[in-house]
């Protein structure tokens, strides 16, 4: 019999540990390298899970010019593994597949609903693309359940320097330790939609239902911010005097100037909505900042 259980790749990065406690105790990571399709079909055998949740990827839009090739390999063939050997080993299960707003590139419309063409601008859209090729195939060829999220801007406790919040909240922290300083940033002109990611964790659970059509759905606010006004509010919540300049090592090669999702799709099929406001997002992304950084400060015994 099929169990309740729901198995999720890629299950100790920022997004799998707040799905984890999202799920609860029906969740169960997939300790398994994507990229080895035997090794994922041997983790998935005889589990018989309700649902499998593909997050393990690489997500830094920016690293993926530096490490092209291991980006296609991880996100597109990986998921490739995931679907073959849900395929084989666990073909009641209902599939979600996390893929990304970044798939629309420069879009005309705004807020980009489902519908509007790819403009794949850079390796990690286009692997995601990709991805997303191979769960079309898996629907057709062997009868998988599978819903895609297309995720926009997440951010939240946690997040790593990797990323711009993940940066600036980890920038402040050690700021504020030193009493003052610079904070150091890219372009803050461009516009993001930022969900914070326990939303989006509520989106994936509920998107595991499998009443909820077998869709591609755009998860985000649908609400485009200036980089600056995120800055501004970190620098509110700064517990010293911060200054901004702006480094050109920061920009990203081919940026795009905004982005704005299109989640109605979603909430027809689901009743989900946004609930965590940024300011909220911002401030308990940097509480956890401040605690890692005095982890980080502690000397090793």
């Amino acid at each position: 019999m099929t169990s309740s259980r729901t198995l999720i790749t890629g299950a100790h990065g920022f997004v799998g540990k707040h799905l984890l406690a999202e799920l609860g105790d029906e969740a169960v990571p997939l300790d398994a390298d994507v990229t080895d399709v035997d090794a994922v079909a041997r983790a998935l055998r005889g589990e018989e899970p309700a649902a499998v949740v593909h997050l393990a990827a690489h997500s830094s839009v920016a690293a993926s010019w530096v490490n092209e090739g291991e980006v296609w390999l991880v996100n597109a063939v990986g998921t490739v593994n995931v679907l073959s050997a849900v395929a084989s080993e666990a073909p009641k299960a209902r599939v979600l597949v996390v893929s990304t707003g970044d798939v629309y590139g420069r879009a005309e419309v705004f807020p980009t609903p489902e519908e509007a063409p790819l403009q794949l601008l850079s390796p990690y859209a286009a692997a995601k693309a990709a991805a997303e090729l191979a769960v079309d195939h898996a629907r057709r060829a062997h009868g998988i359940d599978v819903v895609v999220a297309r995720s926009f801007s997440q951010i939240g406790p946690g997040q790593t320097e990797a990323f711009a919040v993940g940066s600036w909240a980890a920038q402040v922290a050690r700021l504020e330790l030193a009493e003052g300083g610079v904070l150091q940033v890219g372009d803050l002109e461009v516009r993001r939609d930022f969900t914070d990611v326990r939303d989006v964790c509520r989106a994936y659970k509920l998107l595991l239902d499998p009443k909820v059509p077998a869709e591609t759905y755009n998860v985000c606010s649908g609400v485009a911010v200036r980089l600056a006004e995120v800055v501004e509010v970190l620098r509110s919540l700064a517990r010293c005097p911060i200054e901004v300049e702006h480094d050109p090592e920061r920009r990203r090669t081919a940026d795009i100037p905004v982005q704005q999702g299109d989640a109605a799709r979603l909430s027809r099929a689901t009743g989900w909505k946004p609930e965590l406001p940024l300011q909220r997002t911002l401030s308990e992304t940097l509480d956890y900042a401040r605690v890692a950084v005095q982890e980080e400060r502690k000397p090793v015994r």
